[in-house]
């Protein structure tokens, strides 16, 4: 059955309007029409089988059939990534979706090649947005991730840190993800994930010095794609 996202503010009573992109896309792509069944996520857990009543071109709306709310997750996992070049980033942000990551931070590092400054920030943000979105209406996902706007590691390590934060290294004396895990992760969790080639020994002490645990992946040096994706399954595993 298809899927579409529509957020708290477009639910009243037993209706729910679609926003213009989506209601294009049930109206226009999939030829829905009204009495037609679809599936409607707020992002916040809540999910509604529904049916179609309204099918115009300015206005798609939808009456709920049944009602129900997922459970919320325990403890929250961030992924701190740093953007890889290309559509790279997007992979990884579906993977993470899958994974019910709760929020992406987009690191803008020392050795990131992509540089975004200013309002293109925010444009990514949005488009980035929209991508898990599309993830979670793919794969079942009713905790939507946010994605937050483009930050350098100075800006992200200036918020304190809330629980417990791990750090893919390729450095000496980073443990080993086994015994990383050695004590059970209960609470809200980060996880910083660098760009290729590693973070620089500098960015390393500050991560470190903010309170984050270094942990290697093995022997073999992954693509950033991969080390993302690692980290993400085991811990999606341990929790």
């Amino acid at each position: 059955m298809s899927r579409f996202y529509a957020p708290k503010a477009q639910w009243s009573g037993a209706r729910i309007v679609l926003d213009e992109a989506e209601g294009r896309h049930a109206v226009e792509v999939l030829r829905l029409r009204v009495g037609d069944a679809l599936d409607i996520f707020d992002g916040a857990g809540r999910v509604a089988s529904a049916r179609l009543v309204v099918a115009g071109k300015r206005q798609v709306e939808a009456e709920i059939v049944e009602l129900q709310q997922a459970r919320q997750p325990t403890a929250r996992t961030s992924l701190i990534q740093a953007v890889p070049k290309g559509k790279l980033f997007e992979w990884i942000l579906e993977k993470a979706t899958e994974l019910s990551v709760t929020e992406i931070q987009p690191l803008l590092s020392e050795r990131t090649v992509v540089h975004l400054e200013g309002e293109e920030r925010f444009r990514k943000q949005e488009k980035w947005q929209r991508t898990v979105i599309e993830a979670c209406k793919q794969c079942g996902q009713n905790w939507l991730p946010t994605v937050h706007a483009p930050l350098s590691l100075p800006e992200v390590l200036r918020s304190p840190l809330q629980g417990d934060a791990l750090i893919a290294s390729l450095h000496e004396g980073a443990l080993p993800f086994r015994e990383a895990l050695s004590v059970p992760l209960v609470g809200d969790v980060s996880v910083f994930v660098g760009p290729e080639g590693d973070f620089t020994a500098v960015e390393m002490t500050k991560i470190v010095a903010w309170g984050a645990r270094p942990v290697s992946l093995g022997a073999i040096v992954l693509r950033v794609e991969t080390a993302a994706l690692y980290c993400l399954s085991i811990l999606a595993h341990s929790r």
